[in-house]
């Protein structure tokens, strides 16, 4: 078992979350090998399936959610106009606890408008929905066309991984005895890593800034060298992130990770498009200091069918170095 002086993943405040379908056994035996290899402790957070009622019940909440605002809209009203609520930015650097937002009970109630289908079986919505896209910005809803792609439609699949996000993340922020350095790694289960891992990152934490919100351990779609590294005398080097996709390794210090919930949580935004679509744009206009390891130390096997997109997930691919699986 490999020695850790500052602390699993070079941190020495660390708590660790693996997101994991329960009936994707075989990745989880996968985490298990990663897990004992590098010595780590972990907590599993259960993954909400695509085909739970939650999904289906979430979805059909934005569509209640965006009907209600285009009919602002169209009357003038001032409910119309998207402004973020401004205390987020003094919540997240206290200890209180986070009040109840509209959106934490979209999973367990339908909306008020909505209507029985009487076709729909039991996975399906349990009302009638209209498909939907995935908004851009804070709040545009581009129309659904023939030529629209699928990672632009809205669906229980992105719905799911956006509210498992959300309950790995408040496992981290209602600890009782949290603490302000604390820091939380996010991590799905589809992953590999490289193997000193550890020591790599001890190095990124020497020179990360105070007051970060996130730091990617991997990412994808995105030049994440886009903007300068800090000054590092290693081979692994930090940049402030630019619009890092794919969420399967990140870090969140306590005020990161309750700025970010506050964020997701906001009816107008939650739940409005994929989760990393989601943190690329909060990331790009400032509502997020985040920062990119590069190369990533964390990337996706894609050895195993997705439960997001089609097949096995997009199309990016990236190796390591020395991984624990060695590709």
């Amino acid at each position: 078992m490999p020695n850790h002086p500052h602390g699993p993943l070079g941190s020495a405040s660390a708590h660790l979350y693996v997101i994991s379908l329960p009936q994707r056994q075989d990745r989880r035996q996968q985490m298990e090998h990663l897990r004992a290899i590098q010595g780590l402790t972990w907590t599993i957070v259960d993954a909400v399936p695509a085909n739970a009622t939650s999904a289906n019940r979430i979805l059909d909440w934005v569509a209640a959610e965006r009907a209600r605002r285009a009919e602002h809209t169209k009357t003038g009203g001032a409910n119309s106009m998207f402004h973020w609520p401004p205390e987020i930015d003094a919540l997240a650097v206290t200890q209180a606890p986070l009040r109840p937002l509209g959106s934490d009970s979209w999973a367990q109630t339908a909306p008020p408008s909505a209507k029985p289908n009487l076709k729909s079986n039991k996975s399906a919505s349990s009302t009638i929905r209209p498909n939907l896209t995935c908004a851009t910005e804070d709040h545009s809803i581009p129309a659904l066309t023939d030529s629209t792609p699928e990672w632009m439609k809205l669906s229980p699949a992105k719905t799911a991984c956006w509210l498992s996000h959300i309950s790995a993340i408040r496992r981290f922020v209602d600890r009782a005895y949290a603490q302000m350095d604390d820091v939380a790694f996010i991590l799905e289960d589809d992953i590999d890593m490289e193997k000193d891992i550890t020591t790599r990152l001890s190095e990124v934490w020497a020179v990360l800034p105070p007051g970060w919100d996130t730091v990617f351990l991997g990412h994808c779609w995105s030049n994440e060298s886009f903007y300068p590294a800090l000054e590092s005398p290693t081979h692994t080097k930090l940049h402030p992130s630019f619009a890092p996709k794919c969420t399967h390794a990140y870090a969140l210090s306590l005020p990161g990770a309750r700025r970010l919930l506050q964020h997701l949580r906001y009816p107008p935004f939650a739940y409005s498009r994929a989760l990393d679509q989601a943190y690329a744009w909060l990331i790009q206009t400032g509502r997020l200091r985040s920062y990119s390891v590069v190369p990533s130390v964390v990337v996706q096997r894609k050895t195993a069918s997705s439960d997001i997109l089609p097949g096995m997930g997009s199309e990016w691919r990236e190796n390591l170095q020395d991984g624990v699986f060695g590709f």
